[in-house]
């Protein structure tokens, strides 16, 4: 009961902190109130913290950008019973060695950590009891009173609250997390993107293990050379074109603590971390939006009320600003109304879009559906990566080259009331599951359940010390996974060995 009161506490403090900083008069004054309202998010982990990570975006110089690099650690004598207790057995059974973190953030932080089978991996482990202080923080802050805009223009606060609520609930379960990394993994094909390989038979709830990633922050990434830092742009902006548009499941926390980049091969490498806060786009409302930016593009024609309507905004409330919508999605969507580079710096879209609707700009942010901030934070994440890296890219032609002509054609030919047609899978195959069964000598068996498409991507799912063994029967994955590619994922057995110590068994289902 103290620890939720001293949290309420916090939350209320955060709310006058920020109200000092909207009524701050002077420079001077509301860069006082910022620092110490830093000071208050990085005093405590959870819901604090992730608002005061939310508010440091893609910038390292950001005054609230040490809740991303320099956030305390817990002690490793901390850490080593809850691993014990999830794993069901002492760490020397699973790890060679690990090390004291040096990445602690909002709700758990990562290890370095060596496997018994040599693999270098990262294993991060959720902190004890961080769901309850999570649950009991939502509901103080729905004691916190809502006054100003969210009150004059109606908005829909319980809305905001449920979604990041239910996000939050998604971050805290890593076996959720896992599925979404193992499927965002397989489904994308960028040039030059890098996804870490899990190892799913050691994660669990409150646990994730995946191999350990090398490299350097955006802030570093952007004194390279103009060559490299324009290949790393092209392959963050066709990741977040290709995910959005095509697949509709974006990784939705583009902080700088959520990318590394490195040279591999000779050419710079994009590897992007932490899938526990993934945007899912219905195919509907990504379509419509392929479609208002090709109607601002003059290449296709549509109500754009009845487009925005479909994107999830409230229609009545867009009503009184209809004969503005035209201007406002050209604002909105300036980097793809032409075909040339655009400069980030150019683009102020607030003041545009402050004189264009004044005080209604309130009431379009009220009619917006409450998930929009999440997808708003994707594309400002895109131009604040941009913008660091000092590189302009033409938008419309990188977002054309990332997806399916398809895709493009579909956003074409679609109207508000028409279904979308359904784009057929990267795969073929009536297999609906991929099933992993490990048994080992002395201990529990694992069974693990993956969608099927996961088994294009064996070489990644299976551990290192595997591969050996899988040599010795003859089977090759990636051979298997040409032959998966050509006949199709249809249920099948595609693993069993064994020997005197172990038992793998993968199959279709």
């Amino acid at each position: 009961m103290l620890n939720i009161l001293q949290r309420g506490t916090r939350l209320f403090r955060m709310a006058w902190a920020m109200r000092r900083i909207r009524k701050a008069e002077t420079e001077h004054t509301q860069q006082a109130a910022r620092h110490a309202l830093s000071e208050l998010l990085a005093g405590s982990r959870g819901l604090p913290m992730k608002v005061g990570q939310f508010m440091a975006g893609m910038d390292d110089t950001n005054i609230y950008s040490k809740l991303t690099t320099s956030v305390e650690p817990w002690p490793l004598t901390h850490i080593k019973p809850v691993l014990e207790q999830s794993w069901q057995q002492p760490l020397r059974f699973i790890l060679q060695d690990i090390e004291e973190s040096q990445a602690a953030a909002s709700l758990g932080q990562v290890h370095h950590a060596h496997l018994n089978s040599r693999e270098s991996v990262a294993v991060k482990i959720q902190y004890p009891d961080i769901a309850a202080a999570i649950d009991a923080e939502m509901k103080l802050a729905g004691l916190l009173p809502a006054g100003g805009p969210i009150k004059k223009w109606a908005f829909d606060l319980e809305s905001y609250k449920t979604t990041l609520k239910d996000t939050l609930s998604d971050e805290l379960d890593y076996l959720h997390e896992m599925k979404q990394q193992l499927k965002f993994s397989s489904t994308m094909h960028v040039e030059g993107l890098h996804v870490p390989h899990v190892f799913p038979v050691l994660c669990r709830h409150n646990i994730l293990v995946q191999e350990w990633a090398e490299g350097v922050r955006l802030s570093e990434a952007a004194t390279w050379p103009l060559p490299a830092r324009t290949y790393i742009a092209q392959t963050l902006m066709q990741t977040m074109f290709q995910s959005l548009f095509e697949f509709g499941l974006v990784h939705g926390d583009p902080h700088p603590g959520n990318m590394l980049f490195k040279y591999h091969d000779s050419k710079p490498q994009t590897t992007l971390l932490d899938f526990g806060c993934m945007v899912t786009i219905e195919k509907i409302r990504r379509t419509a939006l392929l479609k208002v930016i090709l109607h601002s593009r003059n290449e296709s024609d549509v109500v754009l009320l009845d487009a925005f309507s479909a994107l999830g905004f409230d229609g009545e409330k867009l009503k009184p600003i209809e004969d503005k919508l035209p201007q406002l999605a050209s604002l909105l969507f300036q980097p793809f109304l032409k075909d040339s580079p655009f400069d980030i710096k150019a683009w102020h879209l607030s003041d545009a879009v402050a004189n264009l609707l004044a005080d209604q700009r309130w009431w379009f942010r009220s009619a917006a559906p409450a998930d929009l901030f999440l997808l708003i934070r994707i594309f400002q994440g895109l131009a604040t990566q941009l913008e660091t890296l000092n590189v302009q890219l033409p938008w419309w032609p990188v977002l054309k080259q990332a997806i399916k002509p398809q895709v493009l054609e579909e956003g074409m030919h679609w109207q508000p009331g028409n279904k979308p047609v359904k784009i057929t899978p990267a795969y073929k195959g009536s297999a609906k599951e991929l099933h992993v069964h490990i048994k080992r000598q002395d201990k529990d068996p694992m069974h693990i359940t993956l969608s099927a498409e996961n088994a294009l991507q064996l070489e990644t799912l299976m551990p290192e010390h595997i591969h050996k063994h899988l040599h010795d029967a003859n089977i090759n994955l990636a051979e298997l996974r040409e032959k998966l590619i050509q006949e199709g994922l249809e249920p099948q057995t595609l693993i069993d060995i064994s020997s005197s110590t172990y038992h793998y068994h993968l199959y279709l289902k």
